[in-house]
């Protein structure tokens, strides 16, 4: 985005006079100074989300079908996720903060979520000995697509994901 805004401003074929040109370095410099803050802001992933199974690698998880309505009002979000595994129904409901506060999930995990530019790191360990998680969650520019990498250890051992969601 800072290459094409150079660009642009380099093909101005404008003859400027030193008055002039002193009025506008302030502005520019502000426009640039604030072009990594846009890249930077946090997404917001409220909305239906459909699984894409065919886009991303499970690795080795029997999901053949799952839906995410996400409700997220920063430092709140909560999600409720239903679908099929193995060919039973599933169903649960977590609210995490994204703001570093641990919350305790459903099944006693204790979570901490914060940002890191514009990923949400989600990490949780527990109830289990050894158990831990750690997903990193992303959105397209587009807002079509929600991303997230997930990397799992627990009793099976340990397990990475690529879940790719498409916005319903």
């Amino acid at each position: 985005m800072e290459r094409i805004l150079w660009n642009k401003l380099l093909r101005l074929n404008v003859t400027c006079t030193m008055k002039t040109h002193k009025l506008l370095a302030p502005v520019f410099a502000l426009v640039i100074s604030s072009l990594p803050l846009v890249a930077q802001s946090k997404p917001n992933f409220s909305g239906t989300w459909e699984l894409n199974t065919e886009k991303s690698d499970l690795g080795g998880a029997p999901i053949s079908k799952l839906t995410v309505q996400v409700e997220h009002k920063d430092p709140v979000l909560k999600y409720t996720a239903t679908g099929n595994a193995g060919g039973d129904d599933f169903s649960e409901s977590e609210t995490i903060s994204t703001d570093g506060k641990p919350t305790t999930d459903s099944r006693g995990a204790q979570v901490k979520a914060h940002w890191q530019g514009a990923t949400l790191i989600i990490e949780s360990t527990g109830p289990e000995a050894g158990a831990s998680d750690s997903s990193r969650l992303t959105l397209s520019a587009d807002g079509k697509t929600m991303t997230r990498d997930d990397d799992r250890t627990g009793n099976e051992g340990p397990q990475k994901r690529h879940e790719l969601y498409n916005k319903k």
